[in-house]
């Protein structure tokens, strides 16, 4: 008798489970309808909605070509069981209407972070240029006034060294994060530790961000884009050989130069620490001859290695795409002279391995 009770315990039980399971499951599905339904109606002309389709409360319109990518692309496509979470990340950090979101969402197959890419790339591709997020232009300026210190003597208008470092402080960086380049890259900023109000006002405005926790999302996220996109990379890095060095010089100091490669390339790699021993020991050996020639007092005052924009510009390719051992480096290339230098360094000095002659290619041919 007990065990029969058991029995019909477990069973109810089991149905009770089961019972709870499908109302979760058609608790879900009724949402996941609504949202489709509701996108319908905005489309479609609902309640409220502007003449091509959209609620009043949203910024922007729908494109009829709009439309027809939403439907096909939305309302065809399932939706993840964690679709709420990630429409609702999605309109925190862009500001864009929930329709817009979802298209967006939809396109990159509910990434979030292809998603957000692809919006702030194209923020007008599913809505027209009011899509955007709203930025409040008077906030950009408050936001960058907030920054400014009376310590910097740099003219009315521009944020300086300290001012800057605060801002740094407030998105809760540290000075030699690779975020911080980022952000004068975004800001297309003229001068090392300084943004002019207009640098700010327009780079802000290119980010769609207008506080300090949004800027810090825009920035966090084009950082962890620069790992995977190459080209991103690039282009952050040659941004930095014109942003690193002064006015008033053609190339970059050693030191200046040294310290940007570790913040753009993070820890040094075997290879890129032998480049830079290389470069302090050229250094090291033109100053002792300059010693002899003018004497050390006058030797103190002379950099003897700096990087050109050519040298600078190859090396991205050189330290990236070449083997470890360089077994891969052409010697015909059309490499700066820095960099055959230091070729050569490593085959003679650190055993790297040497080209074959003409002779020895053939000899292996045959």
């Amino acid at each position: 008798m007990n065990r029969l009770k058991a029995d019909q315990k477990t069973k109810v039980g089991k149905r009770k489970q089961g019972s709870e399971e499908m109302m979760s499951d058609m608790e879900t599905e009724k949402k996941k309808n609504k949202i489709q339904q509701n996108y319908s109606n905005n489309l479609g002309g609902g309640k409220n909605s502007t003449q091509c389709g959209m609620p009043d409360m949203y910024l922007s319109c729908a494109s009829s070509s709009s439309q027809e990518l939403a439907q096909s692309s939305i309302l065809t496509k399932k939706f993840p069981k964690n679709y709420e979470t990630l429409l609702r990340q999605f309109v925190q950090w862009t500001q864009a209407s929930e329709p817009v979101s979802i298209n967006f969402l939809a396109k990159a197959n509910w990434n979030i972070e292809y998603a957000m890419t692809l919006y702030f790339d194209n923020p007008q591709l599913f809505s027209g240029s009011a899509a955007q997020p709203s930025i409040d232009r008077s906030k950009m300026d408050k936001l960058f006034y907030e920054f400014l210190d009376t310590q910097d003597k740099v003219g009315e208008k521009r944020m300086g060294p300290h001012g800057v470092f605060r801002l740094i402080q407030a998105l809760g960086y540290r000075p030699t994060d690779r975020q911080v380049l980022v952000l004068a890259w975004k800001l297309k900023a003229q001068t090392q530790c300084e943004f002019t109000l207009d640098e700010w006002v327009q780079g802000m405005s290119d980010l769609q961000v207008d506080n300090i926790q949004t800027l810090k999302q825009r920035i966090d996220m084009i950082n962890s884009e620069i790992d995977t996109n190459r080209e991103k990379s690039r282009e952050l890095y040659l941004f930095t050989f014109n942003y690193g060095k002064s006015a008033a010089s053609r190339s970059l100091d050693l030191e200046t130069a040294v310290c940007y490669w570790d913040v753009l390339f993070g820890s040094r790699s075997t290879l890129m620490s032998q480049w830079i021993d290389f470069l302090y020991e050229q250094e090291k050996t033109s100053s002792e001859r300059l010693v002899q020639e003018v004497g050390p007092t006058s030797a103190k005052q002379v950099k003897n290695v700096w990087i050109t924009r050519d040298t600078w510009n190859l090396f991205w390719d050189f330290i990236l795409l070449s083997k470890p051992d360089l077994s891969d480096y052409d010697d015909e290339g059309a490499w700066p002279v820095l960099i055959d230098q230091f070729v050569e360094h490593c085959r003679e000095k650190l055993h790297y391995p040497k080209p074959r002659t003409a002779e020895e290619q053939t000899i292996k041919y045959y």
